[in-house]
């Protein structure tokens, strides 16, 4: 059931699912400065807050990645793809490679970091931000201008 306060939220959304050791704190306090955070626990929290909010940054903190496949499968395949475009997808793992982007790329995501290095994490997503912002700046200038011509 929606509840009319979720409605009210002013901010786009970060979304967070942790099944990690370590703490999501660095994130929640870096996030919070310019998105609402709510943490996620099943496809069912993902899909409900898609449908009523503007979701900008998913954070996947798992030791395996096998126990978001669905979720993973429900953003990659169920939202439209210019909703998808919109969410900036982090994965914390335990094993990950910093800022490498073949895992990155063989994730669909635009961020992985290792959980060791989440101290670091402000100056990490800063760099992977610059990046994928300078990539996809004439996309988005193009597709802006179209949604002018042709209501989506």
């Amino acid at each position: 059931m929606i509840e009319y306060q979720d409605y009210l939220i002013q901010k786009p959304l970060c979304l967070i699912y942790w099944n990690l050791n370590s703490n999501y704190d660095i994130l929640k306090n870096y996030f919070s400065k310019n998105f609402e955070i709510r943490q996620i626990k099943t496809i069912n929290d993902l899909n409900y807050w898609c449908k009523v909010a503007e979701v900008k940054v998913l954070i996947f903190g798992v030791k395996d990645l096998e126990e978001i496949k669905e979720m993973v499968k429900f953003i990659n395949e169920k939202l439209p793809i210019y909703r998808r475009r919109e969410i900036f997808l982090i994965y914390v793992l335990p094993k990950a490679k910093t800022l490498e982007p073949k895992e990155t790329f063989l994730l669909s995501a635009n961020l992985v970091v290792s959980e060791e290095h989440l101290s670091n994490f402000e100056r990490i997503y800063e760099k992977a931000f610059q990046y994928w912002s300078e990539l996809y700046k004439d996309f988005k200038q193009v597709y802006e201008n179209f949604k002018k011509e042709v209501p989506i």
